[in-house]
C-alpha cells in the first residue's frame, strides 16, 4: 500500500470522534426536519427551528480542524449569505405571509449545513445521516398506510386551500402528495446507501424493507414527476454500478422512454384547475417555435417558469425569502397560471429570491457534487460502501430536475434542506478520502489502523 495515501487515510480519520450526543442529533435531522408539521412548536418556534439552532451550536462547539476540501468552502459560501438574507427577513417580516414562514425555514436548513460541515466527515458521521432517513422513512410509511386504509391525514393538506382540487395521493405530513413524492425520490437512493454502509445484517434488511415499500408509496401519491424519477434512478443506478454497455444502453433507453411517457400521457391538472380535465388536451407550450401539447398542470408549471425569468430580469439581486409569490400576487402575469402564484420549480424560486450570483453558486456546487460523485463511483471497487454512496449521490442528482419541480416550494420545504445537507456531507466524506481506490477489506482496515490514533477517553483516564 502507497504510504502516504495509507498516511492522508489515517490523518483523515484521527480526529476526535462523535459523541453519542452527536449522534443522535445526527439521527434526528432528517426525522425532525420531515415530522415538524405534527411535532410540538411553542410559539412561532417549531421543532425545526429550535433543533436547527441547537444542532448548529453543537456543530460550532465540536469544529475540529479538518482537511482543506474546496467543496466545503463553496458550500460555506453559499449558506452563509442564504442565511444572513433569510434571518434579515426573519427580523423584518414578523408574520408577513409567504415570507416569514419561508424565511424561518431557509435559515433553519442553512444552519443544519453549517453545522454539519463542521463535523469530521468520517463513516460514523454518515452512518447516523443514513439511519435518520430511514427513521424518517419507516415513520412516514406507517403514516401513509393508516392514510391509505383510514382516510386520515397527518396535519393539514392542500384540500383545505383548494378544495376543488380534482386529483389527490396520499399526503401522510407532506400536505401536498408531490413533496411526499420528492420526499420518497429523495429517499430511496439513500437507503440503498444506508444498506451499503451498514454493518448490521439485521439493519441491512431493514434498509432494503424500507426501500421496497417506498415504490408502492410512490405510486399512491400520483405524482407524475414522483413516478418519473422511479425510472430514472434506477435506470442510473444500473448504469453506475454495471460495467456492460449493452446493459448501461438498455437503462438508458428505459429511464428515458418509461419518464416521458409517464409525463406526457398521466393525465395531470392544477390544483383548483378552473378548466375541465377533458379539455386538458387543448393546451399547448410554445417552444422554439413548436407547439407541444400540455395539459394545465405543465402548462401551469412552463407559465411560472417564464414569469420566473421575468423576475430575474426586473430584479437580479433577488427579492428575498417569499419573493416570487409576493412578486405575482402584487404584480400578476399575462400568462395562463390558473391564479398559482407559487413557483413550482425550486431552481427558479432560489434565483429569484436570492439572486442570480447565488444561483449560479448553487449549481456550481450542484455540478461539483455530480462530478465528483461520478468519480469516486468509477474509484472504488465494486463491493465498497463508498461506491454504493457515490453512486446514490448521482442518483438522488440525476433525479434533481425532476424533484425540483414537484413541490409548490422547493427551497421553503425543511426535508429538502435535509437531503441538501445529506448531499454535501456524502460529497465530502466521498472527497476526503480520495487516493487510491480501495476495497471493502482495506477500507476496513485502514479504518482500524486510524482508530490507533484516535484519543480515547479510556487512555486519557489512564494517564491521569
Amino acid at each position: 500500500m502507497n504510504a502516504t495515501a495509507a498516511r492522508s487515510r489515517v490523518e483523515i480519520t484521527a480526529q476526535r470522534p462523535l459523541t453519542r450526543v452527536g449522534r443522535v442529533l445526527l439521527m434526528l435531522v432528517t426525522p425532525v426536519s420531515v415530522l415538524n408539521p405534527v411535532l410540538p412548536h411553542l410559539g412561532p418556534v417549531s421543532a425545526f427551528t429550535g433543533f436547527s439552532a441547537l444542532f448548529f451550536l453543537y456543530g460550532i462547539l465540536h469544529l475540529q480542524k479538518q482537511q482543506h476540501i474546496g467543496l466545503r468552502q463553496l458550500i460555506v459560501l453559499l449558506c452563509v449569505p442564504v442565511a444572513a438574507i433569510s434571518l434579515a427577513a426573519v427580523v423584518n417580516s414578523f408574520n408577513v405571509q409567504y415570507v416569514f414562514a419561508q424565511a424561518v425555514v431557509v435559515s433553519g436548513g442553512a444552519f443544519i449545513t453549517l453545522g454539519m460541515l463542521a463535523l469530521p466527515h468520517t463513516r460514523d458521521l454518515i452512518r447516523a445521516v443514513l439511519l435518520g432517513w430511514l427513521i424518517a422513512s419507516l415513520c412516514t410509511s406507517l403514516f401513509a398506510l393508516i392514510e391509505i386504509t383510514t382516510g386520515r391525514h397527518f396535519g393539514a393538506t392542500y384540500l383545505d386551500a383548494n378544495p376543488d382540487a380534482t386529483k389527490l395521493g396520499v399526503v401522510t405530513v407532506f400536505y401536498n402528495p408531490n413533496n411526499y413524492a420528492a420526499f420518497l425520490a429523495l429517499t430511496i437512493p439513500l437507503l440503498l446507501a444506508g444498506a451499503a454502509m451498514t454493518t448490521r445484517k439485521w439493519l441491512r434488511l431493514i434498509y432494503f424493507f424500507a426501500a421496497m415499500v417506498s415504490v408502492p408509496l410512490m405510486f399512491a401519491t400520483s405524482s407524475r414527476f414522483g413516478l418519473a424519477t422511479l425510472f430514472i434512478a434506477p435506470a442510473t443506478w444500473i448504469i453506475l454500478r454495471l460495467r456492460s454497455h449493452v446493459t448501461q444502453a438498455i437503462a438508458c433507453v428505459f429511464a428515458l422512454v418509461g419518464a416521458i411517457l409517464i409525463l406526457r400521457f398521466q393525465q395531470g391538472s392544477a390544483a383548483g384547475d378552473i378548466a375541465p380535465i377533458q379539455a386538458s388536451g387543448s393546451y399547448e407550450i410554445d417552444f422554439l417555435g413548436l407547439q407541444i401539447p400540455a395539459d394545465s398542470s405543465l402548462l401551469t408549471r412552463w407559465n411560472l417558469i417564464l414569469n420566473g425569468f421575468d423576475m430575474m430580469a426586473q430584479n437580479p439581486l433577488g427579492s428575498g425569502p417569499g419573493g416570487y409569490t409576493v412578486t405575482a400576487k402584487a404584480e400578476g402575469s399575462s400568462r395562463l397560471t390558473f391564479n398559482i402564484t407559487n413557483p413550482h420549480n425550486g431552481a427558479i424560486e432560489f434565483f429569484t429570491q436570492y439572486g442570480v450570483l447565488l444561483g449560479i453558486l448553487a449549481v456550481v456546487v450542484t455540478v461539483a457534487l455530480f462530478t465528483l460523485s461520478i468519480r469516486a463511483n468509477s474509484r472504488y471497487e465494486k463491493g465498497a460502501p463508498e461506491r454504493a454512496l457515490a453512486s446514490a449521490l448521482v442518483c438522488v442528482l440525476a433525479s434533481l430536475p425532476l424533484i425540483l419541480t414537484m413541490n409548490s416550494s422547493f427551497v421553503g420545504v425543511p426535508h429538502e434542506w435535509a437531503g441538501f445537507a445529506t448531499c454535501a456531507a456524502i460529497g465530502i466524506h466521498l472527497r476526503s478520502r480520495r487516493g487510491a481506490a480501495m476495497a471493502p477489506e482495506q477500507i476496513q482496515s485502514d479504518d482500524d489502523a486510524a482508530s490507533q490514533f484516535a484519543p480515547r477517553a479510556d487512555q486519557a483516564k489512564s494517564t491521569r
